[in-house]
């Protein structure tokens, strides 16, 4: 009887302990950050995303967010909004921590989505504008930044899931293990052009899919367009080739344009 009345009691001041009052109870962990634009003016509704996982949020009227009920990750924070270029933080979040960002939003160059044709048949290759004439006239995939964003791609060889004509592999690469992308026909290669140029010390492969406004992408050699068709045979522009069956140079490849300027 004794040990009943002890049990009863603990029970009736279990509600006074702290444990109850929620002091030791796992609180969710939070993002939660301000997006401006280059004048330090609050962009209202601009979307907040964080990466892995989909975790959305809308700015109010003062420019701030708020995303909840996160979990101990290591995030990739994605702020956007129509009429500016996107721009990502990458931040790491301890179990039931909290971190406070700042985005600031370019404004995107005003770009007439018009078809420009040069005397020879081709679009511009070395400008911006000749992704939309190519998006409207070739076979390509064509992405801009924002359907990037919509894909949630981190890595280069992100973007290239679900594209078809490539898979991707985790190899070992100079920044550690990344996804690769790799063509799955004709010889299994692909060339890289970075701003309509051939990738240099001068004109890198970009590192993240965020530092990208578009890309496109082509997987049958003979598809690509004229302005590129030079880089369908270009060995120093190889980014991937499958590792069997290597490519040689003197092979015909997939070819991607990156676009990180306008």
């Amino acid at each position: 009887m004794r040990k009943v009345l002890v049990v009863l009691t603990a029970l009736l001041f279990a509600p006074l302990t702290g444990a109850a009052f929620g002091q030791n109870a796992p609180v969710p962990g939070s993002i939660t950050g301000v997006v401006v634009d280059e004048l330090g003016r609050p962009i209202v509704d601009a979307d907040v995303h964080a990466f892995p996982g989909s975790v959305h949020a809308r700015t109010d009227s003062t420019g701030h967010f708020i995303l909840a009920k996160l979990g101990s990750e290591f995030y990739h924070v994605r702020a956007r909004h129509l009429g500016f270029t996107s721009t990502e933080i990458t931040t790491d979040l301890a179990k039931n921590g909290h971190v406070d960002l700042k985005f600031e939003l370019k404004a995107r160059p005003a770009m007439l989505d018009s078809v420009i044709i040069e005397a020879d048949g081709k679009c511009p290759p070395v400008s911006y504008g000749g992704f939309n004439c190519r998006r409207r006239s070739g076979k390509g995939v064509y992405m801009t930044d924002d359907d990037i964003g919509d894909k949630g791609a981190i890595e280069l060889g992100d973007i290239f899931d679900g594209v078809p004509g490539f898979r991707t592999e985790i190899r070992f690469t100079p920044y550690g293990r990344r996804p690769v992308p790799i063509a799955t026909r004709g010889n299994r290669c692909l060339n890289a052009v970075v701003n309509g140029r051939p990738v240099s010390l001068t004109n890198p492969l970009p590192r993240y899919a965020n530092e990208l406004i578009a890309i496109e992408i082509y997987s049958v050699p003979s598809e690509v367009p004229p302005e590129y068709q030079r880089y369908i045979w270009m060995g120093s522009a190889r980014q991937s080739s499958a590792i069997i069956g290597r490519a040689t140079p003197d092979e015909s490849c997939s070819v991607v344009v990156y676009w990180t300027s306008y």
